[in-house]
């Protein structure tokens, strides 16, 4: 099954976090009335992305799972690991290297000291001022890094893996109430990354049948989520340095995100799913749409921003021209560019290194392709 609402929800997601961004780069939006809604209820858009990719993620190890009989561990473990490398690193490099140039073309500043080889790499949560948004994408990288050794060292029985990392992290959020880690332990044991358990337990209960729709479930969720909304407020993140003198973004909210928003979008994608499998709703093939070229948009809308906002600036616009149909067009040329770089950068790329490294292109997307199927897959 391919999960249509899931693709509707990643659109969704991708949305929210381009209505919170698109209040930072023209100055006259700043004091703009709605601000405040977009930078509350935006950063939610994180949330649900991570629960979907726990949801995923379940589902690829079960279907790498099956194929191990016949592939063998060490092809599907490669298989399970090259997939995830190519969908994420080759798009986001392109927009990094493409950041550093509109960055230095519209903000020509000094940049603080930064670690290179780790921002490329996505590793240690440090502070990201070419694409501020791959943060998400460090603890991304570590789910799947946790998920590729425990089908590596578990086997067919992997999920005891996740169960153990799973566990380590929520006993070390409860620990760290009392006596707080020093980094980068706090990265390693950061409460956000308990929303891909939330994820797993989804594809879990949809797995055993459980995906009747209840109307109050949803219900239930949506007023979570309007009230876990009210008690959050726009993230900050910590900067502080560390003993080798590197600093490291950590949010202090992340239990807070986990209980507002987590647990509720969780149950909202569990319900979304129940409805796309009982045939009652169907997301709009414009979300789906959406969906597919989420990765695209998420990376780029903030580099464009930044861009066109100068652009605008250098125009004489700001000030001028209404501010808030200054920040609708920002809103369509970024999803332009994001839009062409879903069809003629990132699906071409997924295709081309997937031939290279798999003997067959990658899906950006769908639940699927993911079954490891023939042996084309496995060519040595």
């Amino acid at each position: 099954m391919s999960y249509r609402n899931i693709q509707g929800m990643r659109a969704i997601a991708a949305l929210l976090v381009i209505s919170c961004h698109s209040f930072q780069n023209l100055e006259p939006m700043r004091a703009h009335w709605a601000r405040p809604f977009f930078l509350s209820l935006g950063p939610m858009g994180v949330d649900i992305f991570f629960v979907i990719s726990g949801f995923i993620i379940y589902q690829v190890m079960q279907r790498s799972i099956a194929s191990m009989d016949t592939a063998g561990r060490g092809r599907v473990v490669y298989a399970f690991a090259m997939k995830r490398i190519i969908r994420i690193y080759p798009l986001y490099w392109f927009v990094f290297g493409a950041s550093c140039l509109w960055v230095a073309w519209a903000a020509p500043m000094t940049p603080p000291p930064e670690r290179l080889p780790l921002l490329l790499a996505l590793v240690g949560n440090l502070p990201n001022y070419r694409v501020p948004v791959a943060w998400t994408l460090t603890f991304e990288v570590y789910f799947y890094a946790v998920a590729a050794v425990s089908l590596l060292l578990f086997a067919r029985r992997a999920m005891v893996g996740l169960a153990i990392w799973f566990a380590i992290v929520g006993t070390a959020a409860l620990l760290d109430l009392w006596s707080p880690w020093g980094k980068p332990l706090d990265f390693v044991f950061a409460p956000i990354v308990l929303e891909f358990l939330l994820g797993v337990a989804v594809a879990i209960l949809v797995e055993r049948g459980g995906h009747r729709f209840h109307a109050a479930l949803l219900v239930g969720a949506v007023i979570w989520l309007s009230i876990g909304t009210w008690f959050m407020r726009p993230s900050e993140f910590a900067l502080r340095v560390e003993h080798w003198g590197v600093q490291v973004a950590i949010s202090r909210t992340y239990g807070l995100h986990v209980i507002c928003w987590g647990i509720p979008a969780a149950v909202l994608i569990y319900e979304i799913i129940a409805l796309e499998i009982a045939q009652r709703w169907i997301m709009p093939r414009m979300l789906q749409y959406l969906g597919n070229a989420s990765f695209s948009i998420y990376l780029w809308h903030f580099a464009v921003f930044t861009a066109v906002a100068e652009i605008f600036a250098r125009l004489g616009w700001v000030g001028v021209v209404s501010s808030t149909w200054l920040t609708a067009a920002m809103i369509a040329i970024a999803l332009g560019i994001a839009l062409l770089s879903y069809h003629f950068l990132e699906k071409p790329s997924l295709r081309l290194f997937g031939q290279w490294f798999l003997g067959r292109g990658v899906s950006s997307h769908s639940l699927e392709t993911e079954a490891m199927r023939g042996s084309a897959l496995y060519k040595s």
